[in-house]
């Protein structure tokens, strides 16, 4: 057996390392499932995202975008665990709290809604990511209005 299988085996590296894939081909594979989500193509990018998770497994962005495209196929209990695992990766992702506030909505956890999307209004949009932090700020509020008005 090669070194490389031995040591993904063990648990040592990712499946990507492995199998020799390099940072720009995973790169290049993750446009590409975007691209498809994009065009709302979300079975295809949906399988993009679960093959990229299987090659690099810490990469939050991958759970974060799978989470997201199972909550754009109503499928919030499918959504859940992708996004919990972006958030442990990085608790500070903006869009990942607001879909996941939604996806608690879906469940009827109002107080776990609460909680992501008042955390996402306390935050301060920074210059550099204002268009899209200004649309997840809406999306909270708005959501953040659902939550109150359900529980």
């Amino acid at each position: 057996m090669m070194q490389f299988e031995q040591e993904w085996i063990n648990g040592a590296i990712s499946l990507g390392a492995a199998a020799g894939w390099t940072a720009d081909e995973i790169r290049l594979v993750s446009e590409l499932g975007f691209a498809l989500a994009e065009q709302g193509r979300n079975h295809e990018a949906i399988t993009i995202f679960e093959g990229l998770i299987a090659l690099a497994p810490a990469t939050a962005y991958f759970e974060a975008a799978l989470g997201a495209l199972w909550l754009r196929e109503n499928n919030p209990a499918r959504a859940l665990p992708h996004l919990n695992s972006a958030l442990a990766a990085d608790p500070g992702d903006i869009p990942a709290r607001v879909n996941r506030g939604e996806v608690f909505i879906r469940l009827e956890n109002y107080e776990g809604a609460r909680n992501d999307l008042n955390y996402v209004l306390t935050q301060k949009i920074k210059p550099e990511n204002q268009s899209v932090l200004e649309k997840c700020f809406t999306r909270a509020r708005a959501l953040l209005y659902t939550a109150e008005r359900f529980s």
